[in-house]
């Protein structure tokens, strides 16, 4: 398999791998999927349903193609270099003594991670990054470029790898990528490979891994060129091993001279799938089809044809050689045609292709079957703007292949964030032309900000007469490859839409006519983008699929929020050590809704007025319709949206180490009064559980808080006495027992105290089970109806609201970090405070810990998810972003609270972060508020303040105070009242 070329030669000595028990020969300097490739293995990772993955993008963006490497879990085969005796296999460590997860890199050895101050930041060495590298370093600008890939070149140049050589560049395409990368150099820009960006905080502090350890850069001004990656083209067997991007199958072919199978089939739209045929073929291989789903370019547009041979002849010359080569060799170019299905055992065997209609139908009457072992496809491309989105740069909807966010910029790639620029194909779409000149511009652009001489004044106007041609070319170069419109709804219902989280249209579907009809809400019911691509092989096909299901064209705000990191980052490199936080950073946040409707309702009216669409709500709605009230609940956003659809899902019973002693709010009384309503809400959500007919995916497993010194157990002795005064079972337990119940904790542990009526539960699914119900039961949901005003109508009351009017005989304040903002409306001060809190979840991991596990001494909040992944918080606080009206998580935050998960769960440095995330947390005096509010006949309240666990206990008690005017739990302690 592998390829040879005259002016080629092999460099890298022979070495040997181990492969499943397979030895296979590889050489220095290639990766693992290159070797692997090299000897016909297309399977590497085993996903959750028993199927096999392979290769596919080709760029370490789909993680596809995960193996373990000597013990270290989920590496790239794509971007990790082979290395002599290495002991490579397809499935994660056990996670036992005797197989454990081992550290991914150095665990930190310092107090903190090093910081790194530059004149400028480049993100991404492709063409765009390298120009504007290489353009700012020319005037004097300290540059440095971080890049992810082994060799700088990006995904246009690739380079030739380390294990090759020749003695003069083979192509065109090879020598530029040479000379830029030199030129680079040679200005003085400091080029650092195989770098992990985690993300940036700010425009002055990107986070990244280096070498296996955290740096933290600190430019003066930043570029990002991060590239774009390959769209999915969603059919039948998409996902089998042997289907591959065209890209995947070039970085194979010509940085590492090896095809990407014996009989290839090259399918998609644009020029570039036929430069990869050509160069399979010119090394032998045999390629059975090219199919191009664009129409064959007819004398109609022949005008665009000598529009793009004006601007760029020799783009024009090169395609016009590729498809003379391609019908010497005999290989048939099928315009208009399409891949319907793919085939095989185990692995790509047989695919079916057919001829496309104008609408874009495939006549699959005329399809026919070829056998192929690789099928490569390039349907173009998204932009990779996670990093510019989490810095709030402005982006806009590009209605182009399935639809993406472009990043709005100037002509010098200015984004709307100062001292940020964007450039390249990272931004919005253009080929490696426009990267190179917006590139140019943007270098000149930083170091004029920098202060720095313009040492080539006429530099500027070239690159702009470059830009305006290359952009020119491109318009008339796509109105040639016209293809017909992407048609989602003949993806047959089994297909997979999101690869990670194995979801099908079918799924997908059926969630968007039961009304989750928004791309959060397809998130929360389904898991769908929470992989470890974080959607960026599934947000835009469901997007696509939701505007064509209801008409509404996708809005910036209405895609998946943006979350760090940027890419999975290693668990350790971001674990040090920090001091505690003091107490919750108490605020009122504003609105941060986005709804997705607006547009004016009739007036509406209901006996009950439920205000607040979260799990309270929700569980209000169910005991109140249960009972026959004709009960309405409005929602200023979309449901299970806010504190409720971002929450952790833990079930406490005991106390949180920061509600008892000196720690604790008002002195620890109101937190020590809920310990009664904890066992009773946690039996509750078993009978919802039971009544919805829904898997909530909940465990009661029982409850550590775990210690690691004397000084804690005598804290978790006094604690668990105060709570057996009040109910609840636990016990104190040694090393010994706490080694037995969770073999995988820190042997440095001492003891903790064991909580067994504790658990988890999945809020995502459990919210919209109880909703669902409620709505089954006749309550009503009103989303994208902010409440504006409340008055008394008589014995009822009139509310005022962004798109109606309700008359409603009585209200419950159910709206979480908000209902002091709603009591205001009836002149009531509600002292709720809003704290946005972060949380992390790592990829999954095999059973390392059943229990709910906290810290006597330390903010700490650590389950594992029935998917694997470990779920980290602990009340280490985020931050609001007043700019982009979000919350966001904190450096600080993260490094402290991985920390403190490292040093109970050593596994832990095995594993990558996924993503974290910042949601609201609800913050009183350590008891909810619930029940009637004194002079308000008809008014109530119902604010938890112990996350989810305690939703449907103050839910049930509000409702049997309105319906009976008492409960079986004697309510006082939560009164309104107890405010003075």
């Amino acid at each position: 398999m592998r390829l040879d070329h005259p002016r080629v030669r092999r460099v890298g000595p022979a070495i040997d791998i181990d492969y499943d028990g397979r030895r296979i020969t590889a050489h220095a300097g290639e990766t693992i999927a290159a070797a692997l490739a090299a000897h016909g293995v297309a399977a590497y990772r085993h996903t959750r349903d028993g199927g096999r993955r392979g290769l596919y993008c080709g760029m370490g963006a789909c993680f596809e193609c995960l193996v373990t490497v000597d013990g270290r879990a989920n590496q790239r085969a794509c971007l990790t270099k082979v290395a002599d005796g290495q002991r490579i296999r397809s499935q994660v460590p056990a996670g036992t003594a005797e197989d454990p997860l081992m550290p991914l890199v150095p665990l930190p050895d310092a107090t903190g991670p090093e910081e790194r101050t530059v004149d400028l930041l480049v993100i991404g060495a492709g063409p765009a990054g390298l120009a504007a590298a290489e353009a700012a370093a020319r005037r004097g600008a300290d540059v440095v470029v971080l890049d992810e890939r082994p060799q700088s070149g990006g995904q246009y140049f690739k380079p030739l790898a380390p294990s090759h050589s020749a003695d003069r560049p083979t192509d065109r395409q090879f020598r530029d990528g040479a000379t830029l990368v030199e030129a680079a150099r040679r200005a003085g820009v400091v080029l650092l490979q195989e770098v992990t960006v985690w993300g940036a905080h700010a425009p002055d502090e990107v986070v990244a891994v280096v070498g296996g350890r955290e740096v933290v850069f600190r430019p003066k001004r930043l570029v990002l060129a991060a590239g774009a990656y390959e769209r999915p083209a969603p059919f039948d067997g998409w996902t089998l091993p042997g289907v591959m991007t065209t890209g995947a199958a070039q970085t194979l072919a010509r940085a590492y001279r090896v095809t990407p199978g014996r009989r290839v089939v090259v399918a998609g739209n644009g020029p570039l799938n036929l430069q990869l045929a050509n160069e399979l073929v010119a090394s032998g291989v045999e390629v059975a089809a090219v199919l191009e789903s664009a129409p064959r370019p007819s004398p109609r547009r022949w005008r665009r044809m000598l529009e793009a041979m004006r601007l760029a002849p020799d783009l024009v010359g090169a395609g016009a050689g590729y498809l003379l080569r391609l019908r010497r060799a005999g290989v048939p170019v099928l315009w208009g045609h399409v891949v319907v299905a793919a085939r095989g055992d185990g692995r790509l065997e047989r695919l079916s292709h057919a001829p496309l209609g104008a609408d874009g139908v495939p006549d699959m009457a005329r399809a026919v079957t070829v056998e192929a072992d690789a099928l490569c496809l390039g349907y173009g491309f998204i932009p990779s703007t996670e990093i510019a989105r989490a810095l709030g740069c402005a982006h806009r909807v590009v209605d182009r292949h399935l639809g993406y966010l472009a990043t709005e910029i100037a002509v010098d790639g200015a984004t709307s964030v100062p001292g940020v620029f964007a450039v390249g194909d990272g931004v919005d779409l253009g080929g490696s032309r426009v990267a190179l000149a917006r590139g140019r511009l943007s270098g000149i652009a930083a170091a004029t900000q920098l202060g720095l001489a313009d040492t080539d004044p006429g530099e500027t106007d070239r690159a702009r007469a470059d830009l305006a041609r290359a952009e020119a070319f491109q318009s008339a170069l796509w109105a040639i490859y016209d293809a017909p419109p992407a048609r989602l709804d003949l993806v047959p219902d089994e297909t997979l839409l999101c690869r990670c989280e194995e979801i099908t249209f079918g799924r997908i579907r059926a969630e968007i006519a039961a009304g989750h009809d928004s791309l959060g809400a397809l998130k929360r019911n389904t898991r769908l983008g929470m992989g470890r691509c974080q959607g960026r092989y599934c947000s835009a096909t469901a997007s696509r699929l939701l505007a064509e299901t209801t008409g509404r064209r996708p809005a910036p705000e209405q895609m998946l929020a943006p979350r760090l990191p940027a890419k999975p980052a290693p668990a350790g490199a971001f674990a040090f050590e920090k001091p505690e936080w003091g107490g919750h950073q108490r605020a009122i946040t504003p609105n941060l809704a986005r709804p997705l409707e607006v547009e004016p309702l009739p007036d509406q009216q209901a006996d009950i007025l439920v205000i607040g669409g979260g799990v309270v709500g929700s569980c209000l709605a169910y005991y109140l319709s249960q009972a026959g009230q004709d009960v309405m609940v409005v929602e200023r956003d979309d449901t299970n949206l806010q504190a409720s659809g971002a929450n952790a899902g833990s079930l406490h019973v005991q106390l949180l180490s920061f509600d008892f002693g000196a720690k604790a709010e008002a002195g620890g009384g109101p937190a020590a009064d809920t310990l009664v309503l904890g066992p009773r809400s946690v039996a509750l959500w078993r009978e919802l559980e039971r009544a919805c007919g829904a898997d909530f995916e909940m465990g009661v497993t029982g409850g550590l808080m775990v210690a690691d010194s004397e000084a804690g157990m005598a804290f978790l002795r006094a604690k668990a006495a105060l709570e057996r005064s009040r109910g609840i079972e636990n016990e104190i337990i040694g090393a010994s027992e706490l080694r037995r119940l969770a073999p995988a904790l820190s042997e440095r542990l001492v003891g903790a105290e064991y909580a067994p009526q504790e658990g988890k539960i999945n809020p995502l699914r459990a919210t919209y089970a109880v909703l669902e119900k409620a709505r089954r039961q006749g309550a009503r949901f009103l989303r994208g109806v902010n409440v504006t005003g409340i008055g008394r109508q008589g014995a009822g009351w009139t509310v005022q609201t962004s798109r109606c009017r309700i008359r409603a005989g009585r209200i419950v304040n159910a709206s979480g970090p908000w209902s002091r903002e709603t009591g205001r409306l009836v002149g009531i001060d509600v002292p709720v405070h809003s704290a946005p809190l972060q949380m992390i979840v790592t990829e999954p991991a095999p059973p390392l810990v059943g229990q709910l596990v906290a810290h006597a001494d330390r903010h700490l909040s650590l389950k594992q998810a029935k998917t694997g992944g470990l779920i980290i918080g602990g009340a280490w606080t985020a931050a609001f972003d007043p700019a982009r009206r979000f919350n966001s998580v904190t450096r600080s935050s993260i490094e402290g609270n991985l920390w403190v998960a490292n040093h109970v769960l050593p596994q832990m440095a095995g594993l990558h972060v996924v993503r974290a995330w910042a949601a609201m947390n609800i913050n009183i005096d350590g008891a909810p508020i619930l029940g009637p509010v004194p002079g308000l006949p008809g008014f109530f309240n119902t604010v938890t303040s112990n996350g989810y666990t305690l939703a449907p206990v103050v839910a049930r008690m509000t409702a049997d105070l309105m319906l009976d005017g008492q409960c079986d739990i004697d309510p006082t302690p939560f009164l309104i009242d107890r405010f003075g």
